[in-house]
């Protein structure tokens, strides 16, 4: 997956009332306005990227 798939992939979740949404919502937001923050944010968010791309091909259980 491309990084403008992944980052459409994340920024979708924004309207969600879940974990991921929440992480989102402050990523855009820049809550705190600290570089470190932002990024340990983006990292949890390719995580959950990278779990819904092997749930969707099948790789792990839903």
């Amino acid at each position: 997956m491309a990084a403008d798939e992944i980052l459409r992939v994340i920024m979708s979740w924004a309207d969600e009332d879940s974990h991921r949404g929440r992480l989102v919502r402050a990523f855009q937001a820049n809550a705190g306005n600290d570089v470190m923050l932002q990024a340990k944010r983006l990292a949890m968010l390719g995580l959950h990227a990278e779990r819904q791309a092997k749930r969707a091909a099948g790789l792990v259980p839903a």
